[in-house]
Order: structure tokens, then C-alpha cells, then sequence
């Protein structure tokens, strides 16, 4: 469970004095919604933790040192933009809420100074950590949020979510780590709350993990099984097929020897048993569109493939049922490993004798790949070309993309790289870029933003990063673009692209409706 505001309000508490007045020296965020400061205070340096997860929301003091790490939302890049070095002005709790407030100071690229927000609602289900301006407009968050409820994205005014109601009561009041707090010994290590829950979070996470693995693998258990059972099920009845082909065989003979008799059309026929003396005569059914020969002819090949067939049903019988007991055998195991590593243990196993099925293995080219990058036109007639997937993103900055012409990202977000071609002897108009800048913000996360701020270079600026992956990459002269999203300026750039082949105009037109939507 997250922390309740009984807990949130004691550790704001016991946080507050150690952290206001000291300097942010770092971001990190180790997974989406995971947000570590680095903040020294005179000698004194902290970790302080911020964590939106929807069981496990929380914030407190880290006991050691967490490893550096890189950026996953537009929410750690802008803060490492803009507030390192800022001094913690406040940490506040909003009343009888969980949701805490940092205030600090963000420099922009003329460093001048701001005062910002970081809103940490740490409310469970629908955690979020949002920066805002002084007017209450957001500016980054770990998630962003398009509900009847209130919106959340760049340059949307914050809206508080709803007050709890008061007074406060049941699980909003119960304070796990009192005792801590309240003990004599405690109060000569100020990390000792948060050591607390600290270790509390460790193993409950840790716990959580187990018990999704668990899940996870059982349930890879119980579909396998349910697979083989089935199959079983439809082998028995082919072998119960199988045992009868010699009957087969017998009603080929006999419709043989009647066959001067036989008239296409016929749905049966009557015939003595002569393989049976006892029995009077049989049934025998026939295809009415076949002819007499094609109807014997039928029953000698489906006596054939029975017979072949028979002793290969039988090995993939006993290969199913010899599976299923594994199978039994590895559910039971499941349910008694202790941990995690003895989980991943049974899954590589039972991955490795094909008791379950491998993972699927990525695609080396996906579909946007073998479309080529998006290309759009500019109000002044010139290419825009916008990259579809990270793959991609390296291919059209490095392959595609000439030293003159301009690339452009958006700041502090993940989003695709853009490329504007420039025309020899001339320079990219202003209206270009911010024909550019929509498309960026469009085709990333930030769609149905109301602003975003780009960065600009010419491409011979622009160099792959060794060792960090497609897509990520260093630059040099960069200019800055804020821009208001204009929604009849993306109306004008989405209608007038050019389709690549394989595409026609109507389809492509519905779907950018739908996505507009």
C-alpha cells in the first residue's frame, strides 16, 4: 500500500528541515515515476525520493547513494534543464491530502530565474509528479492525463485533484512508522524514518515482484496445459479414428464388388458382409456428387492415411500427456519457490525443455521501418521529413539527412527526430520551423499539448552517441523555439502529406481523422 496522509504529513515533518535551504546538484530517475534529487545542504548531501506508482507511491531519504541514471520521461530531462543548482525554497504537504510541494528555482537559456512547482501526488492509483510554472501552467509531468476530470500536459493550467473528505478517517490515519518516529533512539540518526519505510518499500516490492513472476509463470503453466489437454483430447479421437480403418478397408472391398451397380448421386447403399457371415448386410454412406470409382477410391485413401498416420498419433499422445505431467509438476514447484532468482530458475528451464513457450523474438524491421519517414510540406514549399521509431530516428539523421539541412527534437522529450530539408543558397524561413515544430510535438507523446519548446541545429552538428542505442545522439549550436500549438496549422501539414507508396489518399486521410480525435 502507498503511504497514507498520516504518514506523508510526518515525514513532510521530519523532511522539511533537513532539505529547505539547501541546493538541488542532480536529477536521476532510475524508471518512470522514480525521481531521486541530489541535494547538499553545508555539508550534510541527501537523496531525496520521489515515487508515483499506482500500490507503492511514496517519497523519503535514500540510506546510500543511488547510481546515476539516465532520463525516461519529459519530467527529469526539463528539471535537469532548468533546476540544478536551485535552492529548496519549501516542502509542503497540501492538508489532509497526499500530495506534497516542492518549490524551487528553473533557469532558462538567458538564466533567468523562475519560481517552479513540483507537485507529487502520491495518491496510488493515478500517482503523478508534475512541474509547474508561478501561474499554475504545467510544464513536464512523469504521465500525462486527458480525463473529464481535469487535463495534464504542457501548457495546460494545473488543476489540484479533488479534496479527500474531512475529516479524515480509516486508512488515511494509519501511521505504520510512529513508533519509529516517537523513539528516544531515533533521535540520533535523522535518517531513521526514512531507513523505515524505506526498508518497508524494499520488501514490499520485493514481495510484489515475486508474486508477479509467480503469477505470470503459472499462468504460462495453465495455458500451456490447457493447450495440451486439448490437443490429447483430439489425438484420443483420431486414434479412436485410426482403430477403425480396417472397417475402411472392408466397405472399400465391398463397394468393389458392387460397383456395376453403383450411380452417382446415390447418398448409401445396401450390402451384404461377406467379411461377416452373421450379419445380414450393412449401410454403407456415399458422396452423391462423386462418381462410384471416386467413392471407392475415398475409402481406400482414407484407409491408408489412417493406418500411416496411426503410430505417429500415438508418439504425440504419449509426447502430450508425458508434457502434461511436467507440466502438473512445474505449477507445483511455482507455488513453493521462495523467491524471484528460484522463479527465473524454473522459467529458463522450463523454457528449455519447451514445456513453455520462448519469447517472442523482435522483429528486425517493423512496418514503419519499411515505410521510410514521414514526409510533410511546409507552408514555403519545403520537405519536412519526420522520423517514425528510434530505428528510425538514427537512419534519417545519419543516412538520410544532408550537413546543411536542419534537425530538429523536441526539449526534454522523447519524440522523433524531424529533418528540414534546406534549399541550396537560402535559409529555412521561420515559418518552416514552426511548421517543423508542430509535426515534432504531433508524432510524440506531447500530442494535444498546448505548447512545447523545440531545439534546432544543422545537421552537421548532430553525433551518435557511442554505446547508448539508436536514436540518442549529442549537438552543438542548437537554438531554442517555444511554440503555441495552432491546431489549423497542423490541419494544413497533416492533409498536405506525402504519401509514401502503398498508400492511398483516402485511407491515410480517414486515419489522421481518427487520430486527431
Amino acid at each position: 500500500m502507498s503511504l497514507s496522509t498520516a504518514e506523508i504529513e510526518m515525514l513532510v515533518r521530519d523532511l522539511a528541515p533537513k532539505l529547505v535551504g539547501g541546493r538541488v546538484e542532480r536529477i536521476d530517475e532510475s524508471a518512470r515515476g522514480r525521481l531521486v534529487l541530489h541535494i547538499r545542504r553545508g555539508k550534510n548531501r541527501y537523496w531525496l525520493q520521489f515515487v508515483a506508482d499506482a500500490r507503492f507511491s511514496r517519497l523519503h531519504l535514500l540510506s546510500r547513494r543511488p547510481k546515476p541514471a539516465r532520463p525516461v520521461s519529459g519530467l527529469c530531462n526539463m528539471l535537469r534543464l532548468g533546476v540544478p543548482k536551485s535552492p529548496v525554497l519549501a516542502l509542503t504537504q497540501v492538508e489532509g491530502d497526499r500530495v506534497v510541494l516542492m518549490d524551487l528555482i528553473k533557469c532558462d537559456s538567458m538564466l533567468k530565474e523562475t519560481p517552479v512547482r513540483l507537485v507529487a501526488e502520491l495518491v496510488g492509483t493515478g500517482s503523478n509528479l508534475i512541474l509547474v510554472d508561478e501561474s499554475g501552467m504545467v510544464l513536464a509531468s512523469t504521465r500525462t492525463e486527458d480525463s473529464p476530470r481535469r487535463r495534464i500536459a504542457p501548457g495546460a493550467q494545473y488543476q489540484p485533484l479533488p479534496a479527500p473528505p474531512c475529516p479524515l478517517s480509516g486508512k488515511a490515519l494509519v501511521n505504520r512508522f510512529a513508533d519509529v518516529a516517537a523513539d528516544p533512539a531515533s533521535a540520533d540518526d535523522e535518517l531513521a524514518l526514512s531507513r523505515a519505510v524505506e526498508s518497508t518499500y524494499r520488501d514490499l516490492e520485493a514481495a510484489a515482484v515475486v508474486d508477479e513472476r509467480r503469477a505470470r509463470l503459472a499462468a504460462m503453466v495453465l495455458g500451456r496445459s490447457r493447450t495440451l489437454k486439448a490437443r490429447a483430447e483430439k489425438l484420443a479421437v483420431e486414434l479412436a479414428q485410426a482403430d477403425d480403418a480396417e472397417t475402411l478397408r472392408r466397405r472399400g472391398e465391398l463397394l468393389t464388388c458392387i460397383i456395376h451397380e453403383l450411380r452417382r448421386g446415390q447418398e448409401s447403399v445396401l450390402v451384404r458382409d461377406f467379411f461377416d457371415p452373421q450379419a445380414p448386410g450393412i449401410t454403407i454412406r456415399l458422396d452423391p456428387l462423386l462418381t462410384p470409382e471416386q467413392n471407392v477410391e475415398r475409402c481406400f485413401r482414407r484407409y491408408k492415411k489412417l493406418k500411416a498416420g496411426r503410430k505417429h498419433m500415438q508418439s504425440r499422445l504419449r509426447e502430450a500427456e508425458t508434457a502434461l505431467g511436467r507440466l502438473a509438476e512445474l505449477g507445483a514447484r511455482v507455488q513453493e519457490a521462495a523467491d524471484a532468482e528460484a522463479l527465473a530458475a524454473l522459467e529458463e528451464s522450463a523454457r528449455e525443455q519447451g514445456l513453455v513457450r520462448p519469447e517472442p523474438a523482435e522483429k528486425k524491421a517493423d512496418q514503419g521501418q519499411k515505410a521510410g519517414p514521414r514526409s510533410f510540406t511546409s507552408r514555403d514549399g519545403l520537405e519536412i521529413l519526420v522520423a517514425r521509431n528510434q530505428t528510425q530516428n538514427h537512419a534519417l539523421t545519419f543516412s538520410v539527412a544532408r550537413g546543411n539541412d536542419y534537425w530538429m527534437h523536441l526539449l526534454g522529450w522523447a519524440g522523433p527526430h524531424v529533418v528540414v530539408r534546406k534549399p541550396s543558397g537560402k535559409d529555412v524561413p521561420l515559418e518552416t520551423l514552426l511548421d517543423a515544430a508542430h509535426l515534432a510535438s504531433y508524432f510524440s507523446k506531447l500530442r494535444g499539448a498546448k505548447r512545447c519548446e523545440v531545439v534546432y541545429t544543422q545537421r552537421k552538428h548532430v553525433h551518435p552517441v557511442k554505446g547508448a542505442g539508436p536514436g540518442r545522439v549529442s549537438y552543438a549550436h542548437v537554438s531554442r523555439l517555444a511554440v503555441d500549438i495552432e491546431q489549423s496549422r497542423l490541419d494544413r501539414l497533416l492533409d498536405r502529406e506525402v504519401l509514401s507508396p502503398g498508400r492511398t489518399a483516402e485511407g491515410d486521410h480517414e486515419s489522421k481523422i481518427e487520430n486527431r480525435k
